[in-house]
């Protein structure tokens, strides 16, 4: 009977200290850390944490108070806090100090690492300066320790789901831009967005994966496209430089057309510039051939964006090794992505030589 009363007293002690024990201050990156079910090893941990905010009140989810802070310092991870109390005077990049507890949600409503059920004193430090992103590729984005980062990309469109999604690939790799707060579909430069036109998109990292381990589907949840954010930028169409083949021209700088320029000689002669367009979201490619047919530089070989591009060539290749005087063509190639047409243009160039 005594060893069941004390038993009893020591269950109780432990449950006493449970309650009350202190909370642990921590960093983000050490909620964000991650076991082998993409869970944070402090999921369940009463902690004590400090960030910048990245994301107000009301964006994503408008009826609940849900901020994504970002860590001080070296601290760079993000996270989301929750909350069904509103906290008062918070805006974007004040500092944020809450006690929490670190919960994983997984399933049906995706894999989120939060800190919520605050209780305790909340610290708001306003300030007026906005928080600087994380600048990724694009590739790089999609990784569980990323999750909850305030990050900005910079890619080109490969593939649109509707209004609510555009993809961006820098060449790592795609990241999806999910318009989580129905705020860009309305607005005419997401509606207008192409297939290879390059976008910077400036948002939070989210995920939203139904099954386990909870280590994938992840995206970057723009705020607004409205100042101070803007926080995807596209290309901005001018008609009038629409156009369905490829066109060519090669003038002087001060814009007049010269097929004749000069390496070696002093300014201004000693440059050309080779003013190309092509079909929005095509391949394009800029290339020069010697008399012979073989090609001696590739210039350009991209997808093309809207409008006309200026490059200002200076007589070298690729390897930035000046090419022989002598004639040269210069050919410009693009392909359409709405019917696989390809068009050409060809203007020859002659680089000359100083006299001595």
């Amino acid at each position: 009977m005594r060893s069941h009363q004390a038993g009893l007293v020591f269950l109780s002690l432990f449950l006493v200290i449970l309650i009350f024990q202190p909370a642990r201050a921590t960093t983000i990156c050490e909620i964000q850390a991650y076991n082998a079910s993409g869970f944070s090893p402090l999921e369940g941990s009463r902690v004590t944490v400090t960030g910048v905010v990245t994301v107000p009140p009301g964006f994503f989810v408008p009826d609940f108070t849900s901020i994504f802070i970002r860590g001080l310092g070296s601290d760079s991870c993000g996270v989301n806090v929750f909350t069904f109390d509103p906290i008062p005077g918070l805006s974007l990049g004040d500092t944020l100090t809450v006690t929490g507890n670190v919960l994983e949600y997984a399933g049906a409503a995706g894999a989120t690492t939060e800190v919520a059920e605050l209780t305790g004193e909340i610290i708001v430090k306003n300030s007026n300066e906005f928080p600087e992103p994380n600048f990724m590729s694009t590739g790089a984005v999609g990784r569980e320790e990323h999750e909850g980062m305030f990050v900005r990309v910079t890619g080109r469109v490969v593939s649109k789901d509707g209004l609510e999604s555009i993809f961006l690939d820098d060449g790592s790799g795609q990241i999806e831009i999910h318009d989580r707060a129905g705020t860009f579909t309305t607005n005419t430069a997401w509606q207008e967005l192409f297939l290879g036109d390059e976008v910077t998109a400036t948002g939070v990292v989210s995920q939203y994966d139904f099954s386990p381990p909870y280590l994938s589907d992840y995206s970057i949840w723009p705020r607004s496209p409205e100042p101070p954010y803007e926080d995807v930028v596209g290309p901005r169409c001018i008609p009038d430089t629409v156009t369905t083949r490829v066109l060519l021209e090669i003038t002087d700088i001060n814009g007049d057309r010269s097929n004749i320029f000069c390496p070696e000689c002093p300014r201004p002669d000693n440059k050309v510039f080779i003013r190309f367009n092509g079909p929005n979201g095509g391949r394009a490619r800029l290339r020069i051939f010697d008399t012979s047919g073989r090609c001696v530089a590739t210039l350009e070989d991209h997808i093309t964006a809207c409008g006309e591009v200026d490059f200002e060539w200076d007589g070298r290749n690729e390897l930035l090794e000046r090419l022989p005087m002598g004639l040269y063509h210069v050919v410009a190639t693009a392909t359409d992505p709405l019917t696989g047409d390809e068009t050409e243009e060809t203007v020859p160039i002659v680089i000359g030589r100083r006299l001595k």
